[in-house]
């Protein structure tokens, strides 16, 4: 890679003096209120389970994928890089966002070797799965927005939405994502649905 910034990359973060470093997500308190159970993974702390996430699901289910390691690329690359488990977004004609688990992160750092410049932005976002039979209703409630991949309001903030398997991915700054998982979670409720931990999500709608 020709100019990699790693500034927001929890992956730089090392272990010492007997401290250890975790990434947390900016909904962390929504499920903590919810007596959620957390595990580390990828250097994440990650809600992985929540009480009563089966039936959530069977509604409309909120998971947290902040986790996912996420590059932008300048330029944008021609087509998507072609891996299982990896999202191509285009920002713009030169920008691209690319979304992958770690399991595959040295295959996608060798597919953006050509990219002029890539910024490690793993710790910019805060990324909400919606997943479940009334996933697209809760979308409707949250944005205008109806065809996807697409950026633009949600919760009344920038926002971008991709499809993910049956459910729906919303990308949003960091800085909002207590807000918008907040926002979520009350139009969730309302439709029968509520916050559900990682490892309940259907297996095509995994990160």
């Amino acid at each position: 890679m020709s100019g990699v910034l790693e500034f927001l990359s929890p992956s730089g973060a090392r272990d010492e003096g007997g401290f250890h470093p975790v990434a947390r997500s900016a909904t962390e308190r929504l499920y903590r209120a919810a007596e959620a159970t957390f595990a580390e993974r990828d250097g994440w702390l990650v809600p992985v389970a929540v009480p009563g996430e089966a039936d959530h699901l069977s509604r409309v289910g909120i998971a947290d994928l902040s986790h996912l390691r996420k590059l932008e690329l300048r330029p944008a690359p021609p087509a998507d890089l072609g891996l299982d488990g990896v999202t191509t977004y285009r920002l713009s004609p030169r920008r691209a966002l690319v979304l992958y688990p770690q399991t595959v992160a040295a295959q996608v750092e060798e597919s953006a070797a050509g990219a002029e410049l890539v910024v490690d932005a793993s710790a910019a976002y805060t990324v909400l799965a919606l997943s479940g039979r009334d996933a697209r209703a809760l979308l409707a409630r949250l944005t205008h927005l109806h065809r996807f991949p697409s950026g633009g309001e949600v919760a009344h903030v920038a926002a971008h939405v991709l499809p993910a398997g049956g459910g729906f991915r919303i990308l949003v700054a960091q800085e909002l994502g207590h807000y918008v998982g907040e926002v979520a979670l009350d139009c969730a409720e309302a439709l029968g649905g509520g916050l559900v931990g990682v490892d309940a999500l259907p297996a095509e709608e995994q990160p």
